[in-house]
């Protein structure tokens, strides 16, 4: 499938999940054939749906966040979470992953060897193309959040954009037991090295169906405390994971 075709049709699907989205509303439904398996409220007043549907390929998954303003950002990821594509829900640009990247991110590396280096471009329908850089390291730690045994993990990258050159780094969650890579504390610096503010979208609860909140787009953690007109600090791993 070529790029264009490819676009088209994630958009559409893209489009079928936020038609019956509403920022009112207290929780959204999928398109037919899709379904959710949880709900992460974050700190940073974000709250992350993720879901799977049966047409895709074995390992798929996509997720949704959602600020008090509304929905900000999509993800979809394989099953060793490489990145295949992310939507920008403010702009309404979807940007992909360049087939054959010389160093493809890797769950399976990670937890078999405990670091994980990464090498490859994502591409936007304007030609954009934005070069990711950087490494994964496991510190071998674990902490238990609400009930969720998650593995402690470090990063530093660098992205080099039609705007230069940027750095990240932080402190990240591993999720095994759903194949996730789950945000935490993060910093990110301009290519003047100039460093922006600290974001710090840890999770804090989790939210199975059936239980009340599950699936919904209302974040309750550190709500009308900060800015929400932007979303919350995207990392490598948020283009790779989460």
């Amino acid at each position: 499938m070529n790029f264009c075709v490819k676009t088209a049709a994630i958009s559409a699907l893209w489009a079928g999940t936020m038609s019956v989205a509403s920022v009112s509303a207290q929780t959204y439904q999928l398109p037919e054939g899709c379904a959710g398996y949880l709900t992460i409220q974050q700190r940073g007043c974000v709250v992350s749906n993720h879901y799977t549907c049966e047409a895709d390929p074995t390992g798929h998954q996509w997720r949704v966040d959602f600020m008090e303003n509304g929905p900000v950002f999509g993800s979809l990821i394989d099953g060793d979470t490489q990145w295949l594509q992310s939507l920008s829900l403010f702009s309404g640009q979807i940007t992909e992953l360049q087939a054959d990247p010389p160093d493809p991110a890797s769950l399976d590396e990670l937890l078999e060897t405990g670091i994980d280096t990464y090498d490859f471009t994502t591409i936007s329908p304007d030609g954009a193309v934005t070069r990711w850089r950087g490494a994964d390291v496991l510190t071998g730690e674990t902490v238990v959040i609400d009930g969720q045994e998650l593995l402690l993990m470090t990063y530093t990258s660098e992205s080099d954009t039609p705007d230069g050159r940027f750095r990240n780094e932080g402190v990240n969650y591993v999720a095994p037991q759903w194949r996730l890579f789950l945000p935490g504390i993060s910093k990110s610096f301009t290519s003047d090295g100039d460093a922006l503010p600290e974001s710090d979208n840890t999770p804090v609860s989790f939210i199975f169906p059936g239980e009340p909140g599950f699936f919904s787009q209302n974040p309750i953690y550190d709500c009308g405390v900060q800015d929400t007109s932007f979303p919350a600090l995207i990392t490598p791993r948020d283009v790779t994971q989460n």
